[in-house]
């Protein structure tokens, strides 16, 4: 990547992971594609020494010492910090993708994902936050679509945000799998989500907080579409 390319994304990496190797690699990672970056070995440390000072990513370990990575995400997911967070962990567990996206995370990834799937999602991220501004006030109220949900696609949702595969849900209710593509492609309209995982984020953060929806980042299809398995995303309308 040349430094003098004017379309360059800039900012700086902060990971938050109690192995030292961990550490170490993501930030030989950043140096590699020029990006300056911050270590630190606990949640505690980041909260302490974190100062908004422009765009950044956050990547964090979701199983740390003390505090939790999804502690972290869930209080720095809001985009006024502008560094949207991309989680690890030493396992690739559905489920606890599923709860880090509910928190805030942007996307999910396993500590020995491919060098190359980690720099996408930070640069990625690093996009995000930079074009925060101008996109997050375009995001329409996600109460509202879900108002515009039928009793049976609300039934539907909560299968969804659980990762449940279209095949189970379809077992589960009784239905076809064309009925249920039907109902899930409806659903993901009425809250302009592109995917189940995107759904289960927005829909995690709003009833995180009792019922206000909190901005939120815009997340890029193909980071949700890689975090849960099994999920595949939906055209739009």
């Amino acid at each position: 990547m040349e430094s003098n390319s004017p379309n360059r994304v800039t900012g700086c990496v902060h990971v938050v992971d109690d192995e030292l190797f961990v550490r170490e690699s993501v930030q030989l990672l950043a140096s590699s594609i020029e990006l300056a970056s911050v270590a630190y070995e606990s949640a505690e440390e980041f909260a302490d020494r974190f100062k908004p000072d422009g765009p950044g990513c956050l990547i964090v370990d979701l199983f740390l010492t003390r505090r939790s990575g999804f502690s972290l995400l869930r209080e720095y997911s809001d985009p006024k910090f502008l560094i949207p967070g991309i989680a690890i962990s030493g396992t690739a567990d559905p489920k606890h993708a599923l709860r880090a996206i509910q928190e805030g995370a942007v996307t999910f990834l396993s500590k020995n994902c491919e060098k190359r799937e980690l720099a996408q999602a930070i640069l990625m991220c690093l996009k995000l936050a930079r074009e925060a501004t101008s996109v997050l006030g375009q995001q329409p109220p996600l109460n509202v679509g879900l108002d515009q949900l039928s009793d049976s696609e609300r039934v539907v949702l909560d299968y969804l945000i659980q990762g449940s595969p279209n095949r189970a849900i379809a077992s589960a209710l009784d239905v076809s799998e064309r009925t249920l593509e039907r109902r899930r492609a409806s659903i993901l309209a009425k809250l302009n989500a592109r995917s189940a995982a995107e759904a289960a984020h927005m829909v995690g953060l709003y009833h995180r907080d009792k019922g206000v929806l909190r901005a939120r980042w815009p997340v890029p299809a193909e980071l949700l579409a890689g975090a849960l398995s099994g999920d595949r995303e939906q055209p739009r309308p």
